[in-house]
């Protein structure tokens, strides 16, 4: 019998407001040891975009919003955008797995765009959680030894 992503899941999940300032968000997500994205949720709760690794590098970079690509962390303008500007200004699309999917279609949706953790939602696509690769391949491990 297949698995569902809610069996391998973990309840934790790192989340941060739309309207929350990109240096608050930053130091959440730096601050986290098991993953590197953060789920991006309205006062819901509700899954509204992905703030990854590679968002926040573009947007300290200020390649996103047309300026001139300078060193990392220079200048006053990187300064005022950091304080200046929310998590809903830099974020990605959501990109999710639902807590019923298979971990099959975890697994898939991983591949296809290139993360290694995701978030999982219930059906009103409030955030519950996460599923990663290691919660994956630690599960198909401890499968082999029994």
């Amino acid at each position: 019998m297949k698995k569902s992503v809610g069996e391998l899941m973990t309840a934790e999940c790192n989340t941060v407001s739309e309207d929350m300032p990109i240096y608050e968000a930053v130091k959440k997500v730096a601050a986290r040891t098991r993953g590197k994205i953060a789920c991006v949720v309205d006062k819901e709760g509700k899954l509204k975009g992905l703030l990854t690794p590679k968002d926040i590098l573009e947007a300290l970079e200020v390649r996103k919003f047309g300026g001139v690509r300078g060193r990392f962390f220079a200048g006053h303008e990187v300064l005022h955008f950091l304080s200046s500007n929310y998590a809903k200004d830099i974020m990605s699309a959501p990109i999710s797995v639902h807590v019923n999917d298979s971990v099959e279609d975890a697994i898939n949706t991983m591949l296809y765009q290139n993360f290694y953790e995701l978030p999982v939602v219930d059906k009103d696509m409030k955030v519950i959680g996460e599923i990663s690769y290691f919660d994956i391949l630690l599960n198909s491990v401890e499968n082999q030894k029994t």
